[in-house]
């Protein structure tokens, strides 16, 4: 009785975790956009471009620092005593301001666009005092907490950097905004965590048994983000700066996709950390949330890329048509390594195996390299998309063989008719939208009949998987809304 008591309880606070992660990345989407507009009509293009550098590097702060250490707490069955959490900000502290003075150094020497860059990066230490709430939050999987942490920065961001702009601070009201969200952050932090504010200590011994997984799990992020530069890079030197830009916005396209997928992965790894140290059986979990993950995913996904021909010339101008060519392909390739990743990364990384998933991402930027930059003369825009689809399927297979290794279950079945059922939806989609003149009604219809000829063909076909969906979605939304019982 307890033991389902506590599985119920899990499942709420997985679902709510959901709703609540994607709720709160939409919201950020929405106001980073509406910013940006703002933003856009008050700056250059050169101001833009020394953010974006300014933002790469932060970035890649972020990933050194944190070490994975976050991950190897997060997965472990004991909680995190206050010694650990000492030691482990201790180490933040000291790699982030590291290398926030040399990447300071560095930049100071180019003029203004440095100085706003060194500024910029002063703004990372203050990362670290997030850290260890962070760590009590997810480990409990207390997103609420977490989205109100992660919407006060965004907010607090866009209007220091507005409020400054207008009042004639051009782009340092950008630079200088990136320590103010960040502060605002912190402080938000030791509000809503249980752990408050934590005094860092340097304390290697304490942190050396966590290094091992660490490395490997923050590895994964690292090959992302350095698969993304070589891409942009590749595709600048081969092609051209105008097929980077058709990239860029097919790219932006996916976004909402992306968040889906990003929030599940997100909840996926505290949610079967909890099974694994319960020694209850994941192979359930593993199948239940893959294909829902890939009928959620592909139904959005055969819309975004049947409404593409129409959608992106109607919004954005004919000059940016190519950019269509791309989103098929891409489409395709996350709802496969999507839908696999979210469920078999979880798991991997539950059971202490950062090995698989680091070989599968590291493997599926090279294929994608591999196969999108040799295309691209060839091709053009289109090799991108078709280089995403074909390194899905490279990714989709290590992880499928580590976790059958594991939990001897096979993720890639109920991904097969989610898949297949999207594919035929997202290309009578396109087909409508193409064939009626490559314009926003067209691309709007397109979609719309893609998106219906799913949801009717999973209805005839598929209907306890259909329903089994709908259920968890609406299971999210009230164990989010849900004032009773834990917070989540």
């Amino acid at each position: 009785m307890v033991e389902a008591e506590a599985r119920l309880e899990l499942r709420d606070r997985a679902s709510a975790g959901v709703f609540i992660v994607a709720s709160r990345g939409l919201l950020i989407l929405l106001v980073g956009f509406a910013g940006t507009v703002v933003l856009a009509r008050l700056l250059t293009p050169h101001d833009f471009g020394v953010i974006a550098i300014g933002t790469t590097l932060l970035l890649v702060i972020a990933v050194v620092s944190d070490g994975g250490l976050g991950g190897a707490l997060i997965r472990r069955a004991e909680p995190p005593t206050e010694d650990e959490l000492q030691a482990v900000m201790g180490i933040q502290f000291t790699v982030t301001f590291a290398m926030t003075a040399l990447i300071a150094l560095i930049s100071l020497a180019f003029g203004e666009a440095g100085a706003v860059i060194a500024v910029m990066a002063l703004s990372s230490p203050l990362v670290a005092l997030q850290f260890p709430g962070r760590i009590a939050l997810e480990r409990s999987l207390s997103y609420r907490p977490l989205a109100l942490v992660e919407v006060t920065q965004v907010l607090t961001n866009h209007l220091w950097a507005i409020a400054f702009v207008v009042a004639g601070f051009g782009i340092w009201g950008l630079a200088t905004a990136t320590i103010a969200m960040r502060a605002a952050a912190a402080i938000a932090m030791a509000r809503v965590s249980p752990v408050g504010w934590v005094r860092p200590s340097l304390r290697w011994s304490t942190v050396r048994p966590m290094l091992s997984f660490g490395r490997r799990f923050q590895a994964v992020n690292a090959t992302w983000l350095v698969r993304d530069q070589a891409l942009s890079v590749g595709i600048a030197a081969i092609a051209n700066a105008a097929t980077l830009g058709l990239w860029s916005l097919a790219r932006r396209l996916l976004e909402i996709p992306y968040l889906l997928f990003g929030s599940l992965l997100r909840v996926s790894l505290p949610t079967m950390a909890k099974l694994v140290s319960a020694q209850q059986d994941a192979s359930a979990w593993i199948e239940r949330s893959t294909r829902m993950t890939a009928v959620v995913g592909g139904t959005l996904l055969a819309g975004v890329a049947a409404s593409a021909p129409g959608l992106i010339p109607g919004l954005f101008g004919d000059e940016w048509a190519d950019a269509s060519l791309a989103v098929p392909g891409a489409c395709l390739g996350l709802a496969i390594g999507g839908s696999i990743r979210v469920s078999t990364q979880g798991f991997l990384f539950a059971v202490g195996d950062a090995t698989v998933p680091l070989r599968a991402t590291a493997l599926e930027a090279v294929v994608w390299l591999g196969v999108a930059l040799p295309l691209l003369p060839i091709i053009g825009i289109a090799a991108v998309g078709l280089g995403w689809l074909v390194s899905a399927f490279a990714e989709s297979v290590v992880l499928w063989r580590g976790t059958r290794r594991q939990s001897n279950v096979c993720p890639i079945p109920p991904v097969l008719a989610p898949v297949l059922v999207g594919t035929l939806s997202g290309t009578a989609g396109w087909l409508v939208a193409y064939l009626g003149g490559a314009n926003l009604v067209s691309g709007i219809f397109g979609g719309l009949i893609a998106v219906l000829f799913m949801q009717l063909s999973l209805l005839l076909f598929r209907r306890t998987l259909l329903f089994e969906t709908y259920g968890f979605a609406l299971r999210s939304v009230r164990a989010a809304t849900s004032r009773s019982g834990t917070p989540v």
